[in-house]
């Protein structure tokens, strides 16, 4: 059994004024809300986007953790390595709004959610059976988003 735990990136400023924003104030606080909440899952492999939102809020985590992240390849190929096994039993993914739930869908989740743009608490929890099966978990960490 392989579990992926995907987030959206943290709080950012909304608007945004920059292509790729740090997290604000509230970011940072859910960042290490998130490390928290993973530090004990065992997690052997976490991919973050190119963007520095991204890889600031898996930071906390991954030096909780001891490791380091990698840039996420296409969501099909992620599917692929978790269903093989290749990315270990426990995999943590920071996207975005519109990537988390095409991961979610290509690993086999039948109604992938949909995220709002101000919504950056949300912590979903994919667990993936075989030969095929995938379950979702749907829940939220840290603050409730504004």
């Amino acid at each position: 059994m392989v579990t992926i735990l995907l987030v959206r990136h943290a709080d950012i400023d909304l608007p945004r004024v920059t292509r790729d924003p740090s997290l604000n104030d509230a970011g940072r606080q859910r960042a290490q809300a998130l490390a928290h909440v993973v530090a004990s899952a065992v997690v052997t492999t976490a991919f973050t986007s190119s963007f520095r939102r991204t890889k600031e809020t898996v930071g906390p985590a991954l030096e909780v953790l001891g490791i380091g992240a990698r840039e996420m390849p296409a969501p099909v190929t992620v599917a692929r390595e978790a269903r093989a096994g290749t990315l270990g039993a426990v995999v943590l993914i920071a996207g975005h709004s519109d990537t988390v739930p095409e991961v979610i869908a290509a690993l086999g989740v039948p109604s992938p959610p949909v995220i709002g743009e101000t919504q950056f608490d949300n912590l979903f929890v994919v667990t993936l059976a075989e030969p095929t099966g995938a379950s979702l978990l749907a829940l939220k960490y840290a603050n409730p988003s504004a």
